[in-house]
């Protein structure tokens, strides 16, 4: 064979393995799912299986100075203070003592904070454009190469590459892509990271048992008491400027803007109480609902949930309903014992 003819079969060669790759990767394209490709998986019933009426509509705006009251005794004042954002709840204990707390950040750590939670549709369509243009990239090269097999074998590396940078994104915004492509928050990475950050209010609270001589159940009584009836049960809205929240208020902003529902209540109480040493507890996952239990043995009459061979009581953080630890709602006592049963998330 010529010169010349050789130039144009391997032309004509190149053409038919180029036409084949993108016929091959179409193929994929259409086996290939762009996850999250689920539906964000969000809990938010009250305690009693009611709302508070609001919805999520009509919402006050938050950091300006309000004060709050209820019919359970407790009261919450939002404020401003120079550069710092304040918070101050009144609420009654188990004890039926009343107990003043406060919370307070400035206005920049408060904003990287809230930089933590929620993705939006950019930072998910950057990382699927990284993707489809990387696949093609790949299948060329290795194509070339090896052919079909090792096309293929590339391919599935860069999905693999996709899916561990997809993870990592959720997780650095408090998130977790689960079974079906599904995300929801990942309540053991939130209550572990706001635990430093609840500190101070936890401390203040255990000054206030220790000056009372209250006993640890009490202690917790009173942590239970300010997040159940302190803060307003309201529900979050799953779109807020531009981010899906999957329904939850990290435990900060829950405290900042004196709402949150069961999801979000859970949390900011187990990053409370995990400021205390020898403390054990596990988020309890049901149908539509989010509760927590906390080791220890269970009294007479208390509802709790075995882990790994051991007793965990149950707390029901979200409010309205003012319920002691070991007592939950109507609602959640049939959804924990209903045909789907209950998932455990251990905390610590």
């Amino acid at each position: 064979m010529r010169g010349p003819d050789i130039k144009i079969y391997h032309l004509a060669a190149l053409a038919a393995c180029f036409a084949a790759a993108c016929l091959l990767g179409a193929g994929w394209e259409k086996k290939l799912a762009i996850v999250p490709a689920g539906a964000d998986l969000t809990r938010a019933q009250a305690a009693d299986g009611e709302d508070d009426g609001e919805g999520d509509d009509g919402e006050e705006k938050e950091y300006t100075s309000r004060e709050t009251r209820t019919e359970k005794g407790t009261s919450q004042k939002i404020y401003t203070e120079g550069t710092s954002l304040k918070a101050q709840y009144h609420f009654i204990n188990f004890n039926k003592d009343r107990v003043t707390v406060n919370f307070a950040m400035t206005g920049p750590d408060y904003i990287n904070y809230l930089a933590g939670y929620g993705y939006s549709d950019l930072e998910m369509s950057g990382l699927k454009t990284w993707r489809e243009t990387t696949r093609q990239a790949v299948w060329k090269q290795a194509f070339l190469k090896g052919g079909k097999p090792a096309a293929e074998k590339a391919i599935a590396e860069v999905d693999i590459d996709y899916d561990t940078r997809l993870r990592a994104l959720l997780r650095v915004k408090g998130l977790a892509l689960r079974a079906g492509n599904v995300v929801e928050c990942d309540m053991p990475l939130i209550v572990k990271r706001n635990i430093p950050l609840l500190n101070p209010l936890a401390m203040a609270i255990h000054k206030i048992a220790a000056e009372r001589k209250y006993a640890e159940e009490d202690l917790i009584g009173a942590a239970l008491s300010l997040v159940q009836t302190a803060l307003r049960y309201k529900i979050p809205p799953l779109m807020e400027n531009g981010l899906h929240t999957v329904g939850l208020l990290p435990p900060a902003r829950a405290l900042l803007s004196g709402w949150g529902d069961c999801d979000t209540k859970t949390g900011l109480l187990a990053a409370i109480l995990g400021n205390w040493s020898g403390m054990k507890m596990v988020g309890i996952a049901v149908p539509g609902h989010y509760l927590m239990a906390i080791r220890r043995l269970p009294g007479k009459g208390d509802m709790f949930v075995r882990y790994e061979g051991l007793e965990y009581v149950l707390v029901e953080p979200a409010g309205p309903a003012w319920l002691e630890p070991g007592t939950v709602g109507k609602n959640t006592t049939a959804l924990l014992s209903g045909s789907e049963g209950y998932k455990v998330d251990p905390f610590f």
